[in-house]
C-alpha cells in the first residue's frame, strides 16, 4: 500500500490528460528532510484521507482483481507489520514510470471533462445501497434516486409525495418500536489472543476469511445446517432477550439503552414484578402500551388495525395478570372494565357474550360494568332485539331503586353510598339513556310521553301529596294522565298541581290531526322512505283518544300502562337537590346544552354515544361545504361560531350571543325549530316557562329567556318583562334582557336597559351589579367606545362616575379603581366566593386592557394592551389551580373571558398569531373539550406552513385517550371539511368511528354516509359505509332510512328489502308497512 509521503501519488489519474514527465530525482538527504517536514504538517490530513479512502474502497464495485486482492492484504496486516512497512517506504523510491500502482490518491484539481459530459466517470463512483423503488438505504429522509436521461440524480421527496406514503413508513417510524436493537458485545477470547484485538477498528461484520478461521467450538456458534435442531435461522429479537430483573452483562453495550420509553417499560415491568399488588403500577404499564402504540404508528401518527389488535392482546394479558393480584373491589372493577373493553377488539362474539353473562351475575351492583355490557349488546347486530334491550334498561331502574348501596359516580370506582341523591341521580341517567334509545328506535311518542310524565310527577306534584305513600301518588297521577288534560310542554298546560287545585276541571286541549299525505316520487322505495320519515316527525307529540290519528297505528296514543314501568317518584326532601340534574337530562334528551352541569352523571351523559345526537347543522355542513382549501385572505376569515355538539361553560354572553360570537343554540335550532329536533322548540320553551312559574326555579330564568329569544326573537321584550315581573330584584334578568336586545341588533335598547338597571344596584346586590357593569363595558367596547368602557369600570367602584360623561379618568382615579378591585378580588378568593371573583377578575382585565401603557404585543388606537389583560387573568387562574379548582366550571368561564379578550383584540387591529396560539394552547391544555378554545386556535393558525398546529394539538391533546369526546371528534371533522380535502376528511371520519367514544354514534355514521355519497371520489364507498354503520348502530331507525333517501339510487331492490326486513326483525317501529305500500302504489 502506498504511503502518503510519496509525492508521485499526488498526480491525478484521469484519462483526459497525461502526466508530465518526471523531474530528476532529488538527493536522498534532501528528500528525507522534506518527507519528515511534510509528514509533520500533513499527518492529520493524511490520517483522515486514509480513513476515507478505506471506506470508499469498501463500496467500490468496478475495480480490478489486483487492487481488490491488494486491499485485502493491506487490511489483513497486523499493526506491527504496517509500522514496519511505513519505515521501509520512507527510504524507498517509487518507479517513475508507474505512478498508478498506488491504491489511494488525492485529486486537488478535478476533472474538467465533468462540464462537457455532465457528470463523473460512473465506473469510479461508488453505488449507494438501494432499499427498493429508488430509495437510498440509510438516508435520514425521503432521499431517492431517479433517472434523468442517462444520468442518475438524487431528490428529496416530501411527506405525502410519491406513489404511496405508506411504503416509506419504515423510514420514519420510531426506532423504539420498529428497530431491532443492535447489541455490541466485547468478549474475551479464552483460547488465546483475539484475531483482531490489536487492530484500530471494531469489525461490525465478519469476512468470509475470518469465519473460516474461527474455532468451531465458540459459544456464539450458530446452529449448523446438519443439526437435529433443524434448519439454521437468523436470530430474531424478542422480549426474552431483555432481562428486566438484572443489570446488563459485563462487557455488553446496548445501543438502545438510552431510549426513555424503553427505560420506562423496564421500570414499570420491574415494578409490577416486585410489587404485584400495586394496581396503579399495573395501570401505568397498561397505559404505557398506548404510548408505544402511538409512537410506532404510521406517518400520520395513527396505528394500523393489526398493530391495535396486537397491542390489545398484550393489554388483555396484563389485565388478567393484574386481576389475579387485585384485592380491593374497586380495583377489580376497574380491571374488569378495561379487560372487557380491550377484549371487544380481540375475542369472538360468543366468548364475549359468555363472559359478560358471568360478570352480570357476579357484579350486578356495578353501574359501569352494566353500561359496558349494554353498549356491547347494542352494537351486536346479530343478537340485538329492541324488546330485550328495553327490558334490560327497565330492570336496571328497578335494581337501582332496590339497592341498599349505589354507585356514587358513573366511572369505575365501586365507591358506594346510601345517599338518596346519588340513587336518584343514577336513575335519572338510566331513564335518559332508555328514553333516548326508544326515541332512536322509532318509538318517539313513547319517549316524549315518558319525559312529560316524569316531569309532571316530580316537579309539578301538588304539595299535599308530599306526605303520601308512593303508591297513592302514582294512583293519583294516573287519573291526571288518563284525563288527557294539557301536559307539560303543550300549549295552555298548567301542570298536575293546577289540575288538582281545580279538582280536574280544566279546559281540554285542542284535538290534532295527523298528516297522512304521501310524498310524490317516481321511485317507489324513495317514496316509502319519505312517507315513513313524515309519519315519524308527526309522532313526536303523543296523541290522545280524541285526536284524529291513523287507524292502523296503535302506538300513537300512549296509555299510562305503557310508561308506568319507567316512572319513579323522587322523595320531596331530595327534589331540591335533584331538580337541576333532572332538567339537564331533559335538555340533553332534546338535543340542547345543559343549563347547570352540577353532577358527574350529567357530564357523563354529555359524552354518551347513545344520548348525544341531533347534529342537523353538522349534517348540513357535510352536504354543503365544497371540501376545497380556503383561498380567502386570512384577515377576512372568521372562526366557526356555529357548531353543534359543542361544549362550553354557559355564561350570559354565550346564552345571548350575537352573530359574532359562539352560541350554544346553533345546532338543530338554527336549521329548523319545528321539525329537526326531538321535540319542537316551542315545547321546550313551554316546559321551562311552566317550571319557572310553578316551582320558583329562579336559576332557570336566564336559560329560559335564551330559549324564548331563539324561538321567537320578536317576542323578546314581552317574555323578558314577564320574567322580571316575577323577580324584579334579580339583576341577572336585566343583564340577560340587555344582552338579548343587543344580540337581536338593538344596541341602543340594550344600552338603555343596562343603564336603567344600574340604578337598582345596592350594596347587597353589588355582585350582580358588577356583572352588569362588565356587560355595559363590553357593549361599549363592541361599539368602539373605549373611553366610555373605562368609565363604566370605574363606576363599579365609585358611584360618582355612574352619571359621568365620556371623559377620561385621571391616573389617580384609575389607581383608586384598581386598588378597590384588587382588594375585592383578594377577599373573594380567600372567602371561596369564586363566581363573584370571576366577575371581579373580568373587571380588572378590562381595566388593565384599556390603561396599560406598555405591552409586548402590537396595538393600535382601537386596541388596548392584550398582554396586560392576559396577565391579570392568568394570575387569577393560577390561584384557582392552587385551590384545587383547575378543572372547575368557574375556572373554565374565566378562561372563556380570556378567549373573548383575545378575539376582540385580534378583530380590532394588528396582532400576532403566534401569541394567540400560545395563549389558547394553555387554555386547551386545561380544558381540551372546550369548543371555543379549539375554534379560536384553529382560526389563529396559519395554514401555509408545512406543519399544521391544529392537527398537531388535536392529535396530542384534544383527541388523547382521556380527552377524547364526541364534541372534539366532530370539531376535527369540521376542521378537515373547512381546511382539508376530501381524503383528509374521510380519514377524520374513519378515525372518529374507530374511537370507542364515537364508534356507536348514529349521527356521525349518517353524516359519513351522506358525505361519501355527496363526493364523486367516494360515492362507490357510500354503501359500504352505510352497512358498517348499521352493524354498529342496529337500533337507529334514522340511519336505516338512509337506504331509502340518500342511497336509494345505488341500492338494488334486494338490498332495500333486506334493510326493511332487518328493521322489522329487530323490533324497530315501522309506521307504514313496505309490502302494503308497494301494493297500493302499484294499484294507483
Amino acid at each position: 500500500m502506498s504511503e502518503p509521503g510519496d509525492k508521485k501519488l499526488t498526480v491525478p489519474k484521469f484519462s483526459s490528460f497525461k502526466p508530465k514527465a518526471p523531474a530528476a530525482a532529488p538527493s536522498a538527504t534532501s528528500e528525507r528532510s522534506r518527507d519528515r517536514k511534510r509528514d509533520r504538517d500533513e499527518r492529520p490530513k493524511e490520517k483522515r484521507a486514509r480513513h476515507e479512502s478505506r471506506r470508499h474502497n469498501d463500496h467500490l464495485k468496478h475495480e480490478s482483481e489486483h487492487r481488490r486482492q491488494h486491499r485485502k492484504r493491506s487490511r489483513s496486516r497486523s499493526p506491527s507489520q504496517e509500522r514496519a512497512l511505513v519505515k521501509r517506504v520512507e527510504v524507498a523510491t517509487i518507479p517513475k514510470d508507474n505512478p498508478s500502482d498506488g491504491v489511494f490518491f488525492i485529486d486537488k484539481k478535478g476533472d474538467p471533462l465533468i462540464r462537457r459530459y455532465g457528470g463523473n466517470d460512473r465506473s469510479r463512483v461508488p453505488l449507494y445501497r438501494r432499499s427498493g423503488r429508488g430509495r437510498v438505504l440509510g438516508s435520514g429522509g425521503y432521499l431517492y434516486i431517479h433517472r434523468d436521461g442517462p444520468q442518475e440524480r438524487f431528490s428529496v421527496r416530501q411527506p405525502g409525495e410519491g406513489a404511496s406514503t405508506l411504503r416509506d413508513r419504515a423510514l420514519f417510524q420510531s426506532k423504539t418500536h420498529r428497530a431491532k436493537p443492535f447489541r455490541i458485545r466485547v468478549r474475551s477470547n479464552p483460547g488465546g489472543t483475539d484475531a483482531h484485538v490489536e487492530e484500530d477498528f471494531v469489525p461490525l461484520s465478519k469476512s468470509s476469511k475470518r469465519q473460516r478461521a474461527e474455532e468451531p467450538g465458540s459459544e456464539d456458534e450458530k446452529t449448523a445446517y446438519r443439526s437435529i435442531k433443524g434448519k439454521a435461522k437468523a436470530h430474531e429479537f424478542s422480549d426474552s432477550d431483555i432481562d428486566f430483573d438484572s443489570d446488563a452483562e459485563d462487557g455488553e453495550f446496548d445501543v438502545g439503552s438510552d431510549d426513555p420509553l424503553r427505560q420506562r417499560s423496564i421500570q414499570l415491568s420491574r415494578r409490577v414484578k416486585e410489587h404485584p399488588g400495586d394496581i396503579e403500577a399495573w395501570f401505568e404499564l397498561i397505559n404505557h402500551q398506548d404510548v408505544l402504540l402511538s409512537i410506532g404508528g404510521s406517518l400520520d401518527g395513527e396505528a394500523t388495525k393489526a398493530e391495535v389488535h396486537s397491542f390489545a392482546e398484550i393489554k388483555i394479558s396484563m389485565f388478567e395478570s393484574a386481576l389475579s393480584h387485585a384485592k380491593k373491589p374497586e380495583d377489580e372493577e376497574r380491571l374488569l372494565l378495561g379487560l372487557m373493553l380491550e377484549a371487544a377488539q380481540v375475542w369472538s362474539s360468543s366468548k364475549l357474550e359468555s363472559r359478560w353473562t358471568d360478570l352480570a351475575k357476579k357484579y350486578d351492583d356495578s353501574f359501569c360494568l352494566w353500561k359496558a355490557r349494554i353498549d356491547y349488546k347494542l352494537t351486536n347486530l346479530v343478537a340485538f332485539q329492541y324488546n330485550d334491550m328495553k327490558a334490560l334498561m327497565v330492570d336496571r331502574l328497578q335494581t337501582v331503586y332496590k339497592q341498599a348501596m349505589v354507585s356514587i359516580s358513573p366511572g369505575p370506582s365501586r365507591l358506594a353510598s346510601n345517599a338518596e341523591t346519588q340513587r336518584y341521580e343514577q336513575m335519572v341517567y338510566v331513564f335518559l339513556r332508555t328514553t333516548r334509545f326508544m326515541y332512536d328506535a322509532g318509538f318517539r311518542e313513547l319517549a316524549v310521553a315518558a319525559w312529560q310524565a316524569l316531569l309532571e310527577l316530580n316537579l309539578q306534584r301538588p304539595a299535599v301529596y308530599d306526605a303520601m305513600a308512593e303508591l297513592q301518588i302514582v294512583s293519583s297521577f294516573k287519573e291526571f294522565w288518563e284525563d288527557e288534560s294539557p301536559r307539560i310542554g303543550e300549549d295552555n298546560a298548567l301542570g298536575w298541581s293546577h289540575f288538582v287545585q281545580m279538582d280536574g276541571v280544566v279546559d281540554p286541549p285542542e284535538s290534532q290531526t295527523d298528516d297522512d299525505t304521501v310524498p310524490k316520487s317516481r321511485d317507489v322505495y324513495k317514496c316509502w322512505g319519505a312517507t315513513e320519515r313524515l309519519r315519524a316527525t308527526n309522532s313526536r307529540k303523543p296523541a290522545r283518544a280524541t285526536d284524529d290519528v291513523l287507524e292502523d297505528d296503535p302506538y300513537r296514543v300512549v296509555m299510562f300502562s305503557d310508561i308506568e314501568e319507567l316512572l319513579f317518584v323522587i322523595p320531596p326532601e331530595v327534589v331540591p337537590s335533584l331538580w337541576k340534574p333532572l332538567v339537564d337530562a331533559f335538555l340533553l334528551f332534546c338535543g340542547l346544552p345543559t343549563a347547570f352541569r352540577t353532577s358527574d352523571w350529567t357530564e357523563a351523559a354529555e359524552n354518551d354515544t347513545v344520548i348525544m345526537s341531533n347534529m342537523k347543522l353538522f349534517e348540513k355542513d357535510v352536504l354543503q361545504r365544497p371540501n376545497e382549501p380556503d383561498v380567502l385572505d386570512e384577515t377576512k376569515r372568521v372562526p366557526m361560531f356555529k357548531q353543534d355538539a359543542s361544549r362550553y361553560a354557559l355564561s350570559a354572553d354565550l346564552l345571548f350571543a350575537g352573530p359574532g360570537w359562539f352560541s350554544p343554540f346553533s345546532g338543530w335550532t338554527s336549521t329548523s325549530k319545528d321539525s329537526d329536533g326531538p321535540v319542537p322548540l316551542a315545547a321546550v320553551s313551554n316546559t321551562l316557562r311552566l317550571l319557572l312559574k310553578s316551582r320558583g326555579c329562579q336559576e332557570l330564568a336566564e336559560y329560559s329567556l335564551a330559549i324564548e329569544v331563539v324561538n321567537d326573537p320578536s317576542n323578546t321584550k314581552k317574555r323578558a318583562k314577564a320574567f322580571i315581573k316575577q323577580d324584579p330584584t334579580n339583576l341577572k334578568l336585566y343583564n340577560a334582557y340587555a344582552l338579548a336586545e343587543f344580540s337581536n341588533g338593538n344596541g341602543e335598547i340594550g344600552l338603555q336597559v343596562v343603564g336603567s338597571a344600574a340604578g337598582l344596584i345596592t350594596t347587597s346586590s353589588r355582585t350582580g351589579g358588577l356583572t352588569l357593569w362588565n356587560t355595559w363595558a363590553w357593549l361599549e367596547l363592541h361599539e368602539g367606545n373605549n373611553a366610555q368602557a373605562l368609565v363604566r369600570i370605574c363606576a363599579a367602584t365609585d358611584e360618582s362616575w355612574r352619571n359621568a360623561s365620556a371623559t377620561m379618568p385621571s391616573p389617580s382615579q384609575l389607581l383608586k379603581a384598581y386598588q378597590s378591585l384588587s382588594a375585592t378580588l383578594e377577599h373573594q378568593m380567600s372567602a371561596k366566593q369564586l363566581d363573584e371573583a370571576i366577575a371581579t377578575a373580568e373587571s380588572l382585565a378590562v381595566l388593565a386592557y384599556l390603561t396599560a401603557q406598555e405591552g409586548s404585543e402590537p396595538t393600535s388606537e382601537a386596541q388596548g394592551s392584550i398582554s396586560a389583560a392576559m396577565e391579570k387573568i392568568w394570575t387569577v387562574s393560577s390561584e384557582l389551580c392552587a385551590q384545587g379548582q383547575a378543572k372547575s366550571s368557574t375556572h373554565e368561564r374565566l378562561l372563556q373571558v380570556a378567549a373573548r379578550f383575545l378575539y376582540h383584540h385580534a378583530s380590532r387591529g394588528p396582532f400576532r398569531r403566534a401569541y394567540l396560539r400560545d395563549q389558547l394552547s394553555q387554555c386547551i391544555d386545561l380544558f381540551p373539550r372546550n369548543t371555543i378554545f379549539l375554534s379560536l386556535f384553529s382560526w389563529a393558525s396559519n395554514m401555509f406552513g408545512i406543519d399544521d398546529p391544529v392537527r398537531d394539538i388535536l392529535r396530542k391533546v384534544a383527541l388523547a385517550n382521556a380527552n377524547d369526546s364526541i364534541s372534539n371528534r366532530v370539531f376535527a371533522i369540521r376542521y378537515e371539511l373547512q381546511r382539508g380535502n376530501v381524503y383528509s376528511t374521510q380519514a377524520a371520519f374513519e378515525r372518529a368511528l374507530e374511537s370507542p367514544t364515537c364508534r356507536s354514534n348514529p349521527d356521525i355514521w349518517r353524516c359519513y354516509t351522506k358525505f361519501s355519497y355527496a363526493r364523486q371520489q367516494l360515492r362507490s364507498k357510500a354503501k359500504d359505509v352505510f352497512f358498517r354503520g348499521l352493524r354498529h348502530c342496529p337500533w337507529s331507525k334514522e340511519l336505516a332510512l338512509e337506504a331509502y333517501t340518500t342511497l336509494v339510487s345505488v341500492m338494488d331492490e334486494f338490498e332495500l328489502r333486506s334493510v326493511f326486513n332487518t328493521m322489522s326483525s329487530k323490533g324497530l317501529r315501522i309506521h307504514v308497512d313496505l309490502d302494503e305500500f308497494l301494493a297500493q302504489q302499484k294499484k294507483t
